[in-house]
């Protein structure tokens, strides 16, 4: 029956899917300003009530303080922090500068020359008793090598030479006895051969030789510390004879010889180097005092003013933002509405969709005065262009004319029914010059045959129907229903015109 009963694909145009949203702009504009005012007025409010409480929290404060310290003012220059800050390092660094410099100038050690001192060696023979456990060589070279290391000799010979202290003197005491790992409690050693590792029984010495060694400056002084050491570790060995275990202890030789000390010399080297790097970093604290006086000054002013945010600036900020989104709020909605209302939007695919002729389209607005009318107008001709200079009386003519010429085509036509799916004062401008201007055709009232049982059994009493609608007003699915019911009692439809 309609050979335009295919399956059709609604494309949208952008450009028109961009006029329908420019169209709708009082809308646009009402929902900036209601989304502006929202978030203006919620920030104001909310900006207000911040400065309100962190008035009431500077009030707590300020009496606290008050009840704390009454005869501190407020306000007024303290010193800036940041000099506080390098004056309390600077002033560290300066101490251990001076106890750095009087470790230099009243040190022995530091004084010594590492290339010309005087070593003087004591070597003591010492033998442990029959019947002793593995473990004896082992605890008495232990407490032996003790006493030494931890100072209590050191005591002994604090006061030979004035100058130094007994820091000093213990580092110049050292004690060494050959082989002293091996002898150890373990008596039970591991030895790796071509078959693998072997346990091999070890017998301990019954007998063993140590040092003990000193520097000092001068001969005299190097021969009174050697003195002094054979005395004291044989005072010793008395009290070990009844509290670790029963040996005997001889003195050997002792010897005195010149010798030079890398490892004085590397002592002394590090803290010469020790000294030099803290003189430097106290240098570049002050230039870095300097610096921080001559841009911030030594003193700032501190004041207990409360920083307020100012609502209203803030309120107007928030408002800006709100006309951003209200505008994209309200272009969002009328994409949908424009998608998912179902009515006749476009005509540039009208055969396509609704299967009849577009015999012409009345785009000219009406002359009603609208608020901000010369809007409309300029939208207008910015999307129509040239066609926008014809006006709508004139439009209605070549509409009304292009209908002849339909008619023309299909003879014996002399009486054409006019229906639609609007209002019927939408359509009485266009009817009546329809009427006026093509007279040798009878046409009928404006019927809506969709709603009118009426209408639509008149239908048959007519040659042609020609459907009256309008883009944004009628809906698609009523314009297509319309059309099936003409078509449905063979009555020719010679097309539509959009008003």
């Amino acid at each position: 029956m309609n050979e335009y009963s295919e399956t059709y694909e609604k494309e949208i145009s952008l450009v028109e899917l961009m006029f329908y949203c420019l169209k709708k702009w009082r809308w646009v504009v009402l929902s900036m300003i209601v989304v502006a005012v929202a978030a203006g007025g919620y920030k104001y409010m909310s900006t207000v009530k911040g400065n309100q409480v962190r008035q009431q929290q500077a009030l707590l404060e300020k009496e606290n303080a008050d009840e704390e310290a009454a005869d501190v003012e407020e306000e007024g220059p303290v010193k800036n922090p940041n000099v506080v800050y390098y004056e309390q390092i600077i002033a560290n660094s300066e101490q251990e500068l001076e106890k750095q410099e009087a470790y230099l100038r009243d040190s022995v050690i530091m004084q010594l020359d590492s290339r010309q001192l005087q070593r003087g060696t004591v070597s003591f023979y010492l033998k442990v008793a029959e019947g002793q456990g593995a473990n004896s060589w082992e605890n008495l070279i232990g407490a032996y090598e003790a006493y030494v290391s931890d100072g209590r000799l050191a005591e002994q010979l604090y006061g030979i030479d004035a100058d130094i202290s007994k820091a000093e003197l213990q580092y110049l005491i050292t004690f060494a006895c050959d082989g002293k790992e091996n002898y150890r409690s373990a008596s039970v050693i591991n030895s790796q051969t071509e078959q693998g590792t072997i346990q091999m029984q070890v017998a301990m010495p019954d007998q063993v030789i140590f040092q003990v060694q000193a520097i000092a400056s001068e001969e005299a002084i190097c021969e009174e510390y050697l003195d002094k050491i054979e005395k004291a570790i044989m005072d010793y060995s008395k009290e070990l004879q009844a509290e670790v275990v029963g040996h005997e202890l001889k003195p050997l030789a002792s010897t005195q010889s010149e010798m030079a000390s890398d490892d004085i010399q590397k002592y002394q080297t590090d803290i010469i180097s020790s000294y030099t790097t803290l003189l430097t970093n106290l240098q570049t604290l002050r230039k870095g005092l300097q610096t921080v006086i001559d841009e911030e000054g030594e003193m700032i002013t501190v004041t207990e003013e409360i920083v307020l945010a100012n609502p209203v600036s803030a309120a107007v900020k928030f408002a800006v933002v709100g006309l951003v989104l209200g505008a994209f709020l309200a272009g969002f909605l009328l994409i949908l509405i424009y998608l998912m209302s179902g009515k006749f939007q476009s005509t540039e695919a009208f055969r396509e969709e609704f299967g009849m002729q577009l015999l012409g389209e009345i785009k000219a607005p009406t002359g009603k005065k609208k608020v901000f009318g010369f809007i409309d107008t300029w939208l207008y001709h910015l999307e129509e262009g040239a066609y926008a200079n014809i006006s709508r009386e004139e439009q209605m003519r070549i509409a009304a004319a292009s209908l002849k010429g339909a008619a023309a085509q299909k003879e014996g036509l002399k009486k054409i029914m006019l229906t639609g799916t609007i209002a019927k004062e939408d359509v009485a401008e266009f009817c009546s010059c329809l009427k006026e201007h093509v007279q040798e055709i009878a046409f009928s009232d404006y019927r809506q045959i969709v709603f009118d049982a009426s209408a639509l059994e008149e239908l048959d009493g007519y040659d042609a129907v020609v459907f009256l609608e309008r883009k944004g007003v009628s809906y698609s699915k009523l314009i297509k229903k319309e059309r099936e019911l003409a078509s449905g009692r063979d009555i020719p439809v010679l097309g539509t015109i959009v008003v």
